[in-house]
């Protein structure tokens, strides 16, 4: 097929299509470009041009904007002016489009002699056309695969060198006008992603980037950039019919650009229950590129680190139950305030932790996503498991408390509530350097209560009942701990 393309897709003397009337405004007369990127594959592109209108009606074209704009979402604002239509020309000046709109026509074709190198000339009409490939009838014939050139003498109308956006626009008076033209598009998104290097035992530094990836299909230059954090509700298309975006192409765009990191982004602005980061400086964002620009810095974040150990003891029945060597869960805990040393609104990302080791080399530790953190609200991020603190817990023993019979049944058999103790042991082993908390959790019966134990705990909730250990670096810690549970059960003696 490439072989094949490339014997036929030269175009020879291909004269502009008459449009006349048409005042064609191109990026070159841009007053003021600004994008609003979300987070969800749509930004909102407002692109104001200089317009010479006639009074009266005209018709205007809008050139190069984004390929997968949402047409129905354009609006074109000016002064004095009254827009009567809109339309979205999206059939582009491509050798498949200009087959498909001269079939059932007559065109030149091209073979070269294969001695003298001669172009010898003929003529076919275009009868259909395979993936791209033109089917031609000769006067000898139906030729499938035609070893020549095809020389297009006149184009398609409609046939778009730039994806456009026409207007027919009525100006109280003649003139040079500023048109804004605003239009959602897909192809656009942001994310972002921390780098959390801590730095002693409770301080870390945090840096945040915003990487913006552009595939829209168009450039963007010397734009101001915003960006919205928050997830903006849309609705689905309903039956209005758009072109469909060839995603094949996407997946084959070129790598990633990775442009230099620019200035922070500042402080954000809350508008709508969302929050809106502006980029200090305009800047470039090329179709199929991948940027990267720095959002926040903020050294000496404080934080806790913590383990956290949820008991599989069965506080329930007659039998004891144990487990060995469990590795607490890992978390980072921040709060999100001034306090802290943080206090900003964080968009949605991934987090990745570094730390150096005793060699001063740097190592990555684990890494969590976030949703959108509000200011004061706490960070909480699992980061994997300890690897030097490990945990043993057994129900060393079941005794019964009480028996109180509540209804005889008709088989001969009762009903009692019983009430148990059942006595538990959680052995802390710390192998590491460092003494290390651990929050320890034991799910128990809405109606159980603990009654007896070595280290104060706290019921967390009406189930659950926690205990924070300290366990001594290289050492070990017992807790103990003593639950009566009350149980309905049926008896048969």
């Amino acid at each position: 097929m490439r072989r094949y393309l490339a014997l036929f897709l030269s175009v020879m003397a291909l004269p502009a299509v008459c449009r006349a009337a048409e005042i064609t405004v191109d990026e070159s007369k841009t007053d003021n470009l600004e994008i609003s990127v979300y987070n969800n594959n749509l930004a909102l592109v407002k692109d104001t041009r200089r317009v010479d209108l006639k009074q009266g009606e005209n018709d205007v074209a809008f050139e190069n904007v984004a390929t997968q704009i949402k047409a129905e979402s354009a609006i074109i604002v000016g002064k004095d002016i009254q827009v009567l239509e809109q339309n979205y020309d999206f059939d582009l000046l491509t050798t498949e489009n200009i087959i498909k709109g001269l079939i059932g026509r007559e065109v030149k074709t091209v073979v070269e002699n294969p001695t003298t190198g001669e172009n010898i000339f003929g003529k076919a009409k275009i009868i259909s056309v395979n993936y791209g490939s033109p089917v031609l009838q000769f006067s000898y014939g139906i030729e499938t695969r035609f070893p020549g050139r095809i020389v297009f003498e006149n184009l398609p109308e409609n046939l778009r060198g730039k994806p456009t956006l026409t207007a027919k626009i009525t100006s109280v008076e003649a003139g040079l006008k500023e048109l804004s033209l605003a239009y959602l598009t897909n192809g656009i998104s942001w994310k972002t992603n921390y780098v959390a290097k801590v730095s002693t035992q409770n301080k870390l530094d945090l840096t945040g980037w915003v990487t913006i990836t552009n595939q829209s299909g168009i450039n963007y230059r010397q734009a101001k950039v915003q960006l919205i954090a928050g997830d903006v509700n849309q609705v689905a298309d309903g039956g209005i019919i758009r072109p469909v975006v060839n995603r094949m192409m996407l997946a084959k765009a070129p790598a990633s650009d990775m442009a230099v990191a620019e200035s922070a982004a500042g402080v954000p602005q809350q508008i709508s229950g969302y929050h809106l980061y502006t980029l200090p400086l305009k800047t470039d964002i090329k179709d199929n590129q991948t940027k990267q620009i720095s959002l926040i810095e903020k050294n000496g974040v404080e934080y806790v680190k913590e383990g956290r150990l949820t008991s599989s003891l069965y506080l329930g029945g007659k039998f004891e139950t144990s487990f060995e060597k469990r590795h607490p869960d890992m978390y980072y805990i921040m709060v999100n305030d001034e306090s802290d040393n943080l206090g900003l609104p964080l968009p949605a990302g991934i987090v990745r932790f570094y730390e150096n080791d005793k060699n001063g080399s740097l190592q990555f530790i684990g890494e969590n996503s976030i949703g959108h953190v509000a200011k004061g609200e706490k960070i909480e991020l699992n980061l994997g498991k300890f690897f030097d603190v490990f945990v043993d817990g057994k129900v060393s023993k079941v005794t019964k408390v009480s028996e109180d019979n509540l209804k005889t049944l008709s088989n001969g058999c009762r009903t009692a509530k019983i009430i148990r103790s059942y006595d538990a042991e959680v052995v802390f082993n710390n192998g590491g350097n460092e003494a290390q908390k651990v929050i320890f959790t034991q799910n128990i019966a809405t109606d159980a209560k603990i009654t007896a134990e070595n280290v104060p705990g706290k019921l967390k909730d009406a189930n659950t009942y926690q205990w924070q250990i300290e366990v001594p670096a290289g050492g070990k810690f017992l807790l103990n701990y003593t639950a009566e549970v009350p149980s309905q059960e049926q008896l048969c003696d």
